[in-house]
């Protein structure tokens, strides 16, 4: 993969976290790495840095991971991968090794200590730089029915983009 600088980052969020779906990858060398796919997210620039935003259930394995690093990868995989991808949505990392099963590969960045999906068409390399779990209480009430009908709220990350990587020239 081909490192680029994150000024050329072009990316269609709504298609591709909507559409595409993105796989957050959490974990260190003491951890392993987990994953699961995340259709809610963002870029965007605050705090003078390019970041990215994702959303985790807290009810989610991966959660346990990304409370416990500070480094955490967003892999975009080509639609030749929608199998893949859509196990790491329905499969909890507690019953099965998601990485195993489907055959990706995560590789390890020791210098960010980090996984990334080796298959990715697309990775950005990020440190988490803040974490806020949403309130329940104070979201409008469509949103409560529609989202939360057991509570089981998000933790919104936001993340700084370190390294954006690419296969495409």
């Amino acid at each position: 993969m081909l490192k680029k600088d994150l000024k050329e980052f072009d990316i269609n969020a709504f298609k591709d976290f909507e559409e595409s779906f993105a796989i957050v990858t959490a974990g260190n060398r003491t951890t392993g790495p987990n994953g699961m796919t995340v259709s809610w997210g963002g870029f965007g620039r605050i705090w003078d840095k390019f970041v990215c935003f994702v959303f985790v259930r807290k009810s989610r394995y991966t959660h346990e991971f990304m409370e416990k690093t500070d480094s955490v990868s967003i892999s975009f995989l080509s639609d030749n991968y929608k199998k893949e991808k859509i196990f790491f949505g329905r499969n909890s990392g507690r019953d099965c090794d998601k990485f195993k099963e489907t055959g990706l590969h995560a590789g390890f960045d020791p210098d960010l200590n980090m996984y990334i999906i080796s298959e990715a068409r697309r990775v950005l390399k990020c440190k988490k730089i803040y974490s806020i779990d949403l309130e329940f209480n104070d979201l409008p009430e469509e949103i409560k029915k529609m989202n939360y009908k057991d509570d089981d709220i998000h933790t919104m990350y936001i993340c700084e983009v370190k390294e954006y990587l690419t296969d495409e020239e």
